[in-house]
């Protein structure tokens, strides 16, 4: 009994071996997803509404509509064999949106007008990661179909921009001087982006690719994918089948 289980098991594992496998040594994939949702600008609107963000300006506020790109990623891996594959991995986040302070109103010409100073604050919020990313790809007997298991590893660089105008002469040093431009640097941190993914070939080239897992506040990601240098005994053989 041992010895016939011995033998099935050897001959899965040739059959594994000798079938076309979608990830092959040498092979160079490149993904370019976006994902959804986009929790960190949730996460903004949030705290906008908060007296811990108002009590910053000098009167009442406008807050625009907080708008952004929705996380997106970058990545290249190179085969190592049909089973692994390490790779780098780029990913970011942007949100924009305005704040307008209202201060110092004063009745005009003793009528019921009234007008008042106004900062207008234009601020944008960067994030980029940048790491390594290791791939498990399960050894599926399909060369269209890619199921593989990912982690990005790496660090997070975030920056803070703000355009910033007012009415307000006194608010400048120089009286000919309407605008101010900030670009701060804000902590930044580890970068860490598990995930599964399935990638889905349309021919030896080109493909589409789906993850569920953790990328810089997207649960969900999609996007497209590309291959090249595939080995050509592998490439001849999925083309004729």
């Amino acid at each position: 009994m041992k010895k016939y289980l011995s033998l099935l098991f050897a001959a899965g594992l040739f059959n594994i071996n000798s079938y076309a496998q979608s990830v092959n040594s040498g092979d160079i994939i490149l993904n370019a997803n976006i994902g959804a949702p986009h929790l960190f600008k949730t996460f903004a609107k949030i705290a906008a509404k908060s007296e811990a963000f108002k009590v910053n300006f000098d009167g009442n506020i406008e807050i625009s509509a907080i708008k952004g790109l929705n996380p997106v990623a970058v990545r290249a891996e190179y085969g190592i064999n049909e089973m692994f594959g390490l790779g780098l991995n780029y990913s970011f986040w942007n949100i924009r949106f305005d704040v307008i302070d209202h201060y110092n109103a004063q009745r005009q010409n003793l009528g019921s007008l009234y007008i008042d100073s106004v900062d207008v604050y234009k601020i944008k919020i960067t994030s980029r990661s940048f790491g390594i990313r290791p791939n498990f790809h399960f050894p599926i007997q399909n060369h269209k179909h890619d199921v593989y298991i990912g982690v990005g590893v790496g660090f997070t660089s975030n920056k803070l921009n703000i355009d910033f105008s007012s009415t307000d002469a006194g608010r400048f040093t120089s009286k000919f001087r309407k605008d101010i431009k900030y670009g701060l640097s804000l902590p930044g941190g580890f970068y860490f982006a598990p995930s599964i993914g399935y990638r889905a070939y349309v021919n030896p080239f080109f493909g589409f690719n789906f993850e569920f897992g953790y990328e810089k506040g997207a649960i969900l990601q999609a996007g497209l994918v590309f291959k090249f240098n595939p080995n050509k005994a592998v490439r001849d053989k999925q083309k004729n089948s």
